[in-house]
């Protein structure tokens, strides 16, 4: 398992197998896959399954990845964060996203990783621009966002689908190279 960097009350790292209970108890609930493209995981196999798949691309692709968020008191995986799209030929343009178990919500933890991963990206020199979007209805994915210090550019009309098949409108933010605080 290698740690991708760490904050105050979290540990970033690499997913390990042991941790598809975790994993299980967020990408099992309906509220967490809502606005995403999945459907809520009905078996561990599933996540067992997922988990091994982003432990598969820890050696094809090291930036683009998912990683666990593992809060430090309790030594539990509340989270999934990742580097969904890199694009080195548009002068290194990352796309993060990112998944918070509903019981730890409302308490900074997601804004913390963020601000994190824009710390961890700026370090290894990665990007120079960060994304990240949202389903306009999601209005706590959106706060996280201004929360870390994004712009938000605007809106693409009917740019999303949902795991319900249905099209939405997505919120468009970012954060420069410059703008990150060490």
């Amino acid at each position: 398992m290698k740690i991708i960097y760490q904050t105050e009350r979290l540990i970033v790292r690499q997913w390990q197998m042991n941790d598809y209970h975790d994993y299980f108890e967020f990408v099992s609930n309906p509220a967490v896959s809502k606005y995403l493209t999945f459907q809520p995981y009905k078996t561990y196999k599933q996540a067992k399954e997922r988990i091994a798949n982003m432990i598969a691309v820890y050696q094809k692709e090291p930036v683009k990845a998912d990683f666990a968020i593992l809060l430090k008191t309790e030594n539990k995986v509340i989270g999934s964060i990742a580097i969904n799209s890199f694009k080195p030929s548009a002068s290194g343009v990352v796309r993060i996203g990112y998944m918070l178990n509903p019981k730890y919500q409302g308490k900074g933890y997601m804004t913390e990783a963020v601000v994190g991963l824009f710390k961890y990206i700026k370090k290894n020199n990665i990007a120079k621009r960060i994304e990240a979007t949202h389903d306009v209805e999601n209005v706590k994915s959106g706060n996280v966002m201004k929360r870390a210090g994004m712009t938000f550019e605007g809106i693409e009309r009917k740019a999303g689908q949902n795991n319900l098949h249905s099209r939405y409108d997505v919120a468009l933010y970012s954060i420069l190279f410059e703008e990150i605080k060490d």
